[in-house]
């Protein structure tokens, strides 16, 4: 395990990281100035939209999970990987690589947020109300990654190159809300239709924002619970799928092919 982590975490990947990095903390910058400037934002919607970045982290994390479980690179390494490992090694590799790499642009996010609170909001002190916005902020994120990101683990590996699966995956974030807006319009009379997955990619929002319980017709502690339940079941799937029925099909194949029929000729 310890060869592949360090393999998901070479050079390359490492540097790839560090410019998404400080990305974030400089578009978190932009973001505290412009609301500041353009009398968007306060203190208390800062805090609460978590400095309007959490877009951006989702985009960025949902980049790394689709160049790690879909095209043509990443399964030429996964297939040179089965050679010495199992297929669950070899998953659970690239999960932890991008729990980490989450973790840390979390915690960037955090620090600019603050960062921001004291030079471009200062008006309020970091308590009280605004650390628990903040609080809830964090919350709703960690919750949304969970749910999106196992949704996206689980379909991005039919995506045969690594651009369609960034668009494909950024994609989907359109995709769950729009399928859940269709949902939304027989909840009112179908009740039970609250309970369909993709209601529970609204939880960010609804913690954020406790009118979003009008919408979802959940209550905070159910559709918290929910999201985690439904990123277990999409997180069991994808790892079915990667172990069991993945082919990891790359552009040598069939070349590899028409040379092993003709030695056979």
């Amino acid at each position: 395990m310890s060869d592949l982590l360090k393999q998901e975490m070479n050079s390359r990947n490492r540097k790839i990281f560090i410019f998404m990095a400080l990305g974030l903390f400089i578009v978190t910058i932009i973001m505290a100035i412009t609301g500041m400037e353009t009398r968007t934002l306060n203190g208390w919607k800062w805090m609460n939209q978590f400095g309007a970045v959490t877009g951006v982290i989702e985009l960025l994390t949902t980049i790394i999970v689709a160049t790690r479980f879909a095209g043509q690179e990443s399964n030429a390494q996964v297939k040179e990987n089965m050679k010495n490992h199992s297929k669950s090694s070899i998953f659970f590799s690239k999960v932890i690589t991008i729990l980490i790499s989450y973790l840390i642009l979390l915690l960037v996010a955090i620090i600019a947020v603050i960062l921001m609170k004291y030079l471009v909001f200062p008006h309020k002190p970091l308590a009280g109300t605004l650390a628990q916005e903040l609080s809830w902020a964090v919350l709703g994120n960690i919750a949304y990654f969970f749910i999106f990101q196992s949704f996206v683990m689980m379909i991005i590996g039919f995506c045969k190159t690594w651009y369609g699966a960034i668009a494909f995956g950024v994609a989907c974030t359109w995709i769950t809300e729009i399928i859940a807006g269709i949902f939304m319009i027989f909840i009112y009379t179908h009740r039970k239709l609250i309970y369909n997955p993709f209601n529970f990619f609204f939880v960010e929002k609804q913690i954020q924002d406790g009118m979003k319980h009008m919408m979802t017709r959940l209550q905070l502690p159910m559709i918290i619970k929910g999201s985690l339940l439904y990123a277990l079941i999409f997180f069991i799937i994808a790892f079915i799928i990667f172990v069991y029925f993945r082919k990891f099909n790359t552009w040598n194949d069939g070349e590899e092919k028409n040379n092993q029929d003709t030695k056979e000729t």
